[in-house]
């Protein structure tokens, strides 16, 4: 890009024999009464959608991508972190104005006072009429006759950076401008991704070291086109390391913002490794990001509560809670805590029944068809189980003498007991009623308090048959499962307190009837 620095800067290029513009500091030719004066105002650099053209390099897709994507993975044995990746707001279009008023949006607008490029067409021709080379901070201006244009302005956010860093920038104006005075606000627009991340330790905890921090997918080859704005990306992706400034322990560290070179995709991935959080050492692998061309996002880490356990038992792993969705987040989950209670299902149903009265049998608000278990994070991961399965955990921990049954029955003594107990999760009537599994039932029944996260347990929620009473909540267990025949059944629960669990067995699943769900692994 040339630069003209004299105190009056000239900027032109030459129509066929005809046309010569400039683009002048300080000073303003009128000679010709009928042509269009044109100030350029650059407000700097705003924010894509990513909707705008982009050439693909054979390793990208146009996959849609949502503006919210929510994650949980583990930091370590015992914690997790929760992550959302947002996209940042986009700004309002700009164009020609009759007054100098500054561009305004919903996005912030960062400063850019770099040279720029401005080439002009008439609007419906490709033909180029004039090239403006203008310089940062200047008050760049230039002279066309009255009529409708296109504008296509270009930069680079750092010109003698290399890759993604040289920040390629650009925008397309059309608007009519008319004799005397105009302006032409400019925004320029990112070409590449912008990924910033935020990471909070949550109250009471500092990070003291992020000692590894890359992102990917990143081509190292593009092409700019800067009349088209197109990003042509070729060759193999690799990693970007993303940098956090000097800190000392806080609770929160916040990257700088990294530009990565990378089409729309759903390949994105994130890794911080080590991380040291108050003394512990942990990681943060995120996978399956899905990124848009331009866009600016914000990946807000969040270190959450102790990772759930699993349970290993009747030939399956079980989820450490019931399944619940977080309705703000669309987050689906087993809970903050161990064996917690979960939301209530229907049938066949994406989305949990409403607890509000508008709800009382399935319809169009309770989502497609599917396997809900299936959307918890990392996806495909966990799932309904099945009616076999239920059957074979029944089987396990049924007495010891019936044969081939009580492989997962500790009774040594009372060998004709089930290993099935039903009781108040901590003891006392304040907490949920529910059945334990795995539990010895010798005489007499030795069950302390401390023990009970260590066991599956199915919490007597009740069910909402057709109705929005859940008149059975605190009293019985519903549970679905995906039938042997075909369709869904119910696993059904009952018992009062100190009872050996014996209360067990299957229900007809109902489309009306909404029940809880406990996933297994897949």
């Amino acid at each position: 890009m040339k630069k003209y620095s004299m105190k009056t800067l000239l900027c032109f290029s030459v129509i066929g024999f005809l046309l010569v513009t400039s683009c002048q500091k300080g000073k303003e030719d009128n000679t010709a009464a009928e042509k269009a004066s044109i100030t350029l105002k650059m407000n700097g650099i705003g924010l894509d959608d990513g909707s705008s053209t982009v050439a693909k390099a054979s390793t990208s897709n146009t996959a849609a991508t949502s503006s919210v994507q929510s994650f949980s993975v583990p930091f370590n044995d015992d914690l997790v972190v929760r992550a959302t990746l947002s996209e940042v707001s986009n700004i309002s279009a700009t164009g020609l104005r009759a007054s100098a008023k500054a561009a305004t949006g919903v996005g912030a607008i960062t400063a850019f006072n770099g040279d720029y490029t401005v080439r002009v067409y008439k609007q419906g021709n490709s033909t180029l009429l004039t090239t403006v080379n203008c310089t940062g901070g200047a008050s760049n201006k230039f002279e066309l006759d009255p009529g409708a244009y296109k504008f296509v302005v270009s930069s680079y956010g750092n010109p003698s950076a290399t890759g993604a860093d040289k920040d390629p920038l650009w925008q397309e104006i059309n608007q009519t401008i008319t004799s005397g005075s105009n302006v032409l606000d400019i925004v320029l627009k990112h070409k590449l991704t912008q990924v910033t991340v935020k990471f909070d330790a949550g109250s009471g905890r500092t990070i003291s070291a992020i000692g590894g921090g890359t992102i990917e997918p990143n081509f190292a080859n593009y092409t700019f086109d800067e009349v088209s704005g197109v990003v042509t990306f070729a060759g193999a992706s690799s990693t970007k390391s993303l940098t956090f400034p000097t800190l000392a322990s806080a609770q929160v560290w916040t990257s700088n913002p990294t530009m990565i070179a990378v089409g729309t995709t759903t390949v994105g991935k994130v890794r911080l490794d080590p991380v040291t959080i108050n003394g512990t050492v942990g990681n943060v692998e995120l996978t399956g990001l899905s990124l848009k061309q331009g866009v600016q996002y914000t990946l807000e880490l969040n270190l959450g509560p102790k990772k759930l356990p699993t349970f290993n038992i009747g030939n399956e792993i079980w989820s450490g809670g019931n399944l619940e969705r977080n309705p703000s987040t669309g987050e689906y989950s087993f809970g903050s805590e161990v064996n917690s209670a979960g939301d209530y299902w229907f049938p066949d149903r994406l989305l949990p029944k409403r607890l509000d009265g508008t709800n009382q049998n399935a319809d169009g608000t309770n989502g497609g068809n599917g396997d809900p278990c299936a959307l918890v994070l990392p996806a495909g991961t966990w799932r309904l189980p099945t009616e076999v399965e239920v059957q074979t955990l029944i089987d396990r921990t049924d007495p010891k003498q019936q044969a081939g049954k009580g492989q997962d029955n500790p009774n040594l003594v009372a060998i004709w007991n089930p290993a099935r107990y039903v009781d108040y999760y901590n003891g006392t009537s304040a907490t949920t009623r529910g059945m334990f599994f795995g539990v010895k039932t010798d005489e007499p029944v030795n069950f302390p308090v401390s023990e009970r996260d260590k066991y599956l347990f199915f919490a007597y929620r009740g069910y909402y048959p057709n109705d929005n009473i859940g008149n059975v909540i605190g009293s019985e267990g519903a549970y679905l499962v995906t039938a042997t025949a075909g369709g869904y059944k119910t696993l059904h629960m009952t018992g009062a307190a100190k009872d050996i669990g014996y209360g067990i067995g299957w229900r007809v699943a109902s489309s009306t009837e909404a029940v809880q769900i406990r996933c297994v692994k897949k």
